[in-house]
């Protein structure tokens, strides 16, 4: 039995096709939902200037990520208890594929909702897939929506 639904999203139309299915399923088995945004790490090599050095603040475009997250998560949430649905929001920091799997085990959720650009296996391999990575890495079932012309 299904009972807590992790739906990572990053607010792109995969991740609310993946939501509306999340949705749906918590709806039919009583589940609640985890809406979970995960800003990507900033390597350090990217808070400096690369010509002079110098450093450049990048407050402002945390800021404005963390804004981004926040949002992305709370108009998922007001969709889900529109039909009703439970559903919490997170945002957090890190790796996306390594957190989702983390966010999965801490927050005892027993499915993953996920949206997936599709890509063929050489791309993926080459660009890396968060959705692949989850897939092989998960300890419950994930389901993989992807995004349709």
């Amino acid at each position: 039995m299904i009972k807590k639904i992790l739906v990572p999203t990053d607010g792109s139309e995969r991740a609310e096709r993946a939501a509306d299915f999340a949705v749906a399923l918590a709806k039919a088995t009583g589940a609640s939902l985890l809406f979970l945004n995960v800003i990507d790490e900033v390597p350090p090599a990217y808070a400096y200037e690369l010509e002079s050095g110098a450093p450049i603040d990048v407050s402002a475009i945390d800021d404005l990520r963390q804004k981004y997250g926040e949002e992305s998560v709370a108009r998922l949430k007001d969709k889900a208890a529109a039909e009703g649905v439970t559903a919490e929001t997170l945002v957090v920091e890190g790796h996306p594929w390594q957190e989702i799997l983390n966010q999965a085990t801490a927050t005892g959720a027993d499915h993953i909702v996920i949206g997936s650009h599709g890509r063929r296996a050489l791309a993926a391999a080459m660009l890396g897939n968060v959705a692949v990575n989850v897939i092989h890495g998960a300890n419950v079932p994930v389901t993989v929506i992807p995004v349709r012309d």
